[in-house]
């Protein structure tokens, strides 16, 4: 068992970057990537920076509403960057549900509502995603008809909404008597119990709302930040048009975090998904492989190296946090410095 695992998790990730790099990128040197890292304005990466610790404020705001405020600011905050960098750690973005239920549960929350908790803001996130590119859509010209893309967002849509809005009575109806045996789906009975719960207990329209507003927020903001990277590098102009693009290409080059294998923390597979992807785009630039590995490599370089800090903190830190009353959001932490450290 340890052997297979070793196998799927550290043996095949590094053949596939191996062969992705060896077949799709052999003329690329590292020199190439660090050139096309230098055409970045300094003022870019910082305004880089500042919207990724915007963006985790966004985050952990959201994670703070989901558990009831039971966790201080802080304390979600620093699980929050922790989330972040281990998102590309395992296929199906599965370690940063290990990372986040196992630090809330350190923090005294009770892993089914941590798990739940995460679980459930994919779906606030889906549902933010599928309203900023509907938006985005009008603005969007390639040679591609538009229909497609207007489908894939609508059963998107309507997925995450049945499943926040509308899954009380589905999901009883499943746990209710032999249904789930019968289906084969008997070993998620406990995690679909967990959920059901979770969103009775967070049944109230206003929560609702305002978690899609929050969750709005921070997809902009994600969006926004690596497309400075993405307009520092190729330089084809700041506008809703090449944002458009720019958003729609990245959101399916993150659809490969799904596959089944990928490279090292999604290295190689994001970055052959990134040049396939917006050649198809026909974006107008020669150096669009180059710009996939210094915008990966960028982001991940600045998230593992907080997230990493973030993570020594909470696991070294005196004192051990526990779960709480309800806390202040962000508008009513004290003005002044930020916390030490959203994506």
């Amino acid at each position: 068992m340890n052997l297979r695992r070793l196998i799927r998790n550290g043996i095949a990730p590094a053949v596939v970057l191996i062969v992705i790099l060896a077949v799709f990128f052999r003329s690329l040197t590292p020199a190439d990537i660090l050139a096309n890292f230098f055409k970045i304005p300094p003022g870019y990466l910082i305004a880089f920076v500042l919207l990724s610790l915007l963006g985790t404020v966004l985050r952990a705001w959201q994670y703070h509403v989901l558990l009831a405020g039971k966790l201080g600011f802080k304390d979600i905050f620093l699980i929050t960057l922790v989330r972040n960098f281990s998102v590309d750690l395992l296929p199906g973005r599965t370690a940063s549900l290990v990372f986040y239920s196992w630090l809330t549960k350190k923090k005294g929350i009770a892993l089914e509502e941590g798990a739940s908790s995460f679980v459930i803001s994919v779906f606030y996130d889906s549902i933010a995603l599928t309203l900023m590119l509907g938006g985005l859509l009008f603005f969007f010209e390639t040679g591609m008809s538009r229909w497609p893309f207007l489908a894939a967002m609508a059963a998107l849509f309507a997925a995450s909404a049945l499943v926040l809005f509308f899954s009380g009575p589905f999901l009883r109806f499943l746990l209710k008597g032999e249904k789930l045996r019968r289906l084969r789906l008997a070993r998620i009975a406990g995690t679909l119990q967990a959920i059901s719960a979770y969103l009775a207990a967070h049944g109230r329209s206003g929560e609702r709302l305002k978690l899609v507003g929050i969750s709005f927020a921070s997809r902009l903001c994600k969006y926004v930040y690596n497309f400075i990277l993405f307009e520092g590098v190729l330089h084809l102009g700041i506008g809703l048009k090449n944002f458009s693009l720019f958003c729609f290409g990245l959101a399916a080059t993150e659809m490969s975090s799904m596959l089944p294998i990928h490279g090292p923390a999604g290295f190689g597979t994001w970055e052959l998904t990134f040049a396939l992807v917006f050649s198809a785009l026909r974006i107008p630039a020669d150096n669009i492989k180059e710009a996939g590995f210094v915008i990966h490599i960028t982001s991940q370089a600045w998230e593992y190296a907080i997230g990493l800090l973030a993570l020594a903190t909470l696991a070294f830190g005196h004192g051990r946090g526990q779960a709480r009353g309800p806390q202040p959001g962000p508008r009513d932490l004290p003005r002044g410095p930020g916390p030490s450290r959203g994506r």
